[in-house]
């Protein structure tokens, strides 16, 4: 019997391989976006990459495998986007590191892209191969939250306590959670979210008062 390692599908080293197969993770998180997982069958992301249907199958042997795949690159894009637009919205708020943060990631948490993830994320509850593809995609982005995160505040950002996971990851997990809901309760996503949101004005008053609290516990403060 083949070893696993002999029967993992390799990834392609010919650059028109390659080309192939950023084609079909575009094809695929861009069909997310637009018609939903309903509408992204793998027939018409062949179609929409310009590939043939057998394709899809030489690149990504199961549709799961392709949709794990475009998630975790639609994951990616966010954090490069969160990092790429915090420096100016830290500026544009003359410096309070706080509302620009939950500013940057509740325009993130409403554009199309995260509806996309969310209806992924929600269809894995019932489908356990799609839930196991998912788990350590969704593990490494809340580390790269986390590493943003401890960026904007590394006065905050001490060493994690024996006794379980540093206090601002704490923090910060309450406000992504808090922002998830938050974003799952509206029906439509929205590429230009309003700053005045008032889901915004709560997810900004929780991220202050929880980092207040990590403030509190660097500092020695009860």
């Amino acid at each position: 019997m083949p070893s696993l390692a002999a029967r993992a599908p390799r990834a392609p080293q010919q650059p028109r391989a390659i080309a192939t197969r950023e084609r079909l993770l575009d094809a695929t998180a861009a069909s997310l976006c637009e018609v939903g997982l309903a509408g992204a069958s793998t027939a018409a992301i062949a179609a929409r990459a310009g590939v043939s249907h057998g394709a899809v199958f030489k690149h990504f042997p199961t549709k799961t495998e392709l949709l794990a795949h475009a998630v975790e690159r639609i994951l990616a894009g966010m954090v490069e986007a969160f990092r790429a637009a915090i420096p100016d919205a830290v500026a544009e708020v003359d410096g309070d590191r706080v509302r620009a943060g939950c500013t940057v990631l509740w325009r993130i948490f409403r554009a199309p892209q995260m509806r996309a993830v969310f209806e992924v994320y929600v269809t894995a509850r019932t489908e356990p191969d799609l839930a196991a593809r998912l788990q350590p995609i969704l593990d490494a982005h809340r580390a790269s939250i986390l590493r943003q995160a401890r960026a904007l505040f590394p006065e905050l950002a001490g060493p994690a306590d024996a006794a379980g996971p540093a206090l601002i990851d704490e923090a910060i997990d309450a406000v992504v959670y808090a922002m998830q809901g938050a974003a799952l309760g509206l029906f439509s996503p929205s590429p230009t979210a309003p700053d005045d949101d008032p889901h915004l004005a709560f997810i900004e008053r929780l991220a202050r008062r929880e980092l207040a609290r990590v403030a509190r516990a660097a500092a020695g403060a009860p």
